[in-house]
């Protein structure tokens, strides 16, 4: 325990941001990421909820991560004041990536905290999810909270807080999580998962039951009416960060391209753009600290303003990525410090970039490479995506003819990240299915083979096997718990696959009912994205018969 008390302290002696707090009559939350410090302190809406909590003057917000190392005496605590979780009034998890599912397992298996909601006593903490896997499918993992938030912090946050206490003060303790249960359900933006009951008929998910009159059939998502305002931007900075010493800056919210295959140009509606004077006024604070900037955006070129900003803003800034269109080309003439540059054309082929409607032409991203190799950019990185919607072995050559293209004309490193084909709820793939494992795993052996006399040239690609766990997580009913209990005990993935690769491997139907279709998404109807699917199937085989 002392090896791990230090570490908490090392990560604390290296932050700047963060809150301390005196205990006394307040609400104690841990806010808690189910990955390791680095991963978990880069997360902007991590962040923001951390903020959030501790701007209000009757709560006390803490953090807590997955440990580095895990042994049988390990005990889970704050970092802040190193308080034990079993210990808060609320545990809050940020839920982001699909893998890190097993990890919330875990934590409260060292948190010696029963992990069933139905397994809780009163004197345990409540228990509550929020982020981006909430209101995409929280189902595989329901059963763990007490409370599931719908929604984007900022609007969502005090509303929580105020019903807590006002339930908290009206009831007895023994009675308090059901009285608050009662009360959320009414209010859209929260979901209650044991106020509801799935209905299976021989093996397969077919529709669900409230168990509670006051529990609506279907949760509304709630979205930051103010978000031109009150846009999010890091908290803390630390040099462990993923992005070390880097301020953070949401410039944006949503994406206007809505690519097929993107569950965050779906579910981030409307789109949403920052105030142009407040991430300069952010932009100064990043100085001030003397930290580098990061804008976050799902396509920053979509920010109207960058431009503006670039010119006027003397300092080092970074991108997460740049979309491979005209507006990068103006982009292009005005960075000077730039070492790393991220493309992402998602595939070779013409034929399949119409089908997921990334909406960027081969002529396009040549032109765009070749202004970068004019430019001070040391290293051009590529993502691209293997086990798309019809996918055939021709559009792997096209890979690979188009990274010799790119190595032609850009004369420093390039580093190529390869990631496989995920179907996601609330996008027009989400009736698709997982490329078979074997034939996605010869695609990757193609790609490193016929690119291996490329001179400058580094592939790095995901773990095949967490690929499809992800993608049995993401589109799961609750079934999944099991799986998600196993995974965390370390069992083999060959005899786990055994059992999912039918689930991964099915084409779904639109008259199918979805573990997720509960959920309410302003201006987003599942018939819209049937209809964007029958568009991406006509697509990928009309353009291929021309």
């Amino acid at each position: 325990m002392k090896k791990i008390f230090k570490k908490a302290d090392y990560f604390l002696s290296k932050e700047t941001g963060t809150f301390f707090k005196k205990p006394g009559g307040k609400i104690r939350v841990c806010l808690v990421y189910p990955n390791v410090y680095s991963v978990g302190i880069t997360n902007l809406g991590f962040q923001t909820v951390y903020r959030l909590l501790n701007q209000r003057k009757d709560t006390i917000c803490e953090r807590a991560f997955l440990p580095d190392e895990i042994s049988e005496n390990t005990t889970i605590f704050s970092v802040e004041s190193k308080t034990p979780l079993q210990e808060f009034d609320i545990l809050a998890f940020s839920l982001c990536f699909e893998n890190d599912y097993p990890n919330i397992l875990k934590i409260l298996k060292y948190s010696k905290i029963p992990y069933l909601t139905s397994q809780r006593q009163p004197h345990h903490p409540l228990l509550v999810a929020g982020g981006i896997l909430c209101f995409s499918n929280p189902e595989p993992v329901s059963k763990i909270f007490d409370i599931v938030v719908v929604g984007e912090a900022e609007e969502i946050v005090d509303n929580f807080i105020e019903k807590f206490l006002t339930v908290r003060t009206n009831s007895d303790k023994k009675d308090f999580k059901r009285e608050l249960k009662k009360e959320l359900v009414k209010i859209d933006g929260f979901y209650i998962p044991e106020a509801y009951e799935e209905i299976y008929e021989n093996g397969v998910l077919i529709g669900r039951k409230t168990l509670l009159d006051e529990a609506p059939e279907r949760i509304k998502k709630v979205y930051s009416k103010n978000f031109y305002e009150n846009f999010s931007y890091s908290s803390i900075i630390s040099p462990l960060a993923a992005f070390p010493n880097m301020y953070l800056i949401e410039t944006m919210r949503g994406c206007p391209f809505r690519c097929r295959f993107c569950l965050v140009g779906h579910v981030y509606t409307p789109v949403r753009k920052a105030k142009f004077e407040g991430i300069k006024d952010k932009i100064k604070t990043a100085k001030a600290l003397k930290a580098s900037v990061g804008l976050v955006a799902p396509t920053i070129t979509a920010y109207q303003d960058l431009l503006k900003l670039i010119a006027e803003e003397e300092i080092e800034i970074s991108f997460t990525s740049l979309r491979a269109d005209k507006k990068t080309l103006d982009i292009l003439k005005n960075l000077k410090n730039q070492k790393t540059v991220t493309l992402a054309p998602e595939t070779g082929s013409e034929r399949l970039r119409r089908a997921i409607k990334k909406g960027i032409t081969e002529e396009e991203i040549l032109t765009i490479v070749k202004e970068l190799s004019e430019t001070a950019v040391q290293t051009l990185k590529l993502y691209f995506m293997i086990g798309l919607p019809f996918e055939k072995d021709e559009d792997i050559d096209e890979i690979v003819r188009l990274i010799k293209k790119i190595r032609e004309l850009f004369p420093r490193a390039i580093s190529v990240s390869i990631s496989v084909f995920v179907p996601k709820p609330f996008t027009p793939m989400q009736w698709h299915r997982m490329e078979d494992i074997e034939v996605v795993k010869d695609r990757l052996k193609k790609i490193k083979r016929d690119t291996t006399t490329i001179k400058g040239l580094r592939i790095n690609h995901e773990v095949i096997k967490y690929s499809y766990l992800q993608g049995y997580f993401a589109q799961a009913d609750r079934r999944a718990l099991s799986v998600i209990e196993r995974v965390s005990e370390g069992e083999s993935f060959l005899k786990i696959f055994e059992e999912i690769k039918g689930f991964v491997y099915k084409v779904k139907d639109y008259k199918d009912f979805l573990p997720w279709d509960f959920i309410e998404h302003s201006g987003l109807t599942k018939e819209y994205l049937w209809s964007e699917y029958e568009k991406a199937k006509k697509e990928a085989f009309q353009i291929d018969n021309i």
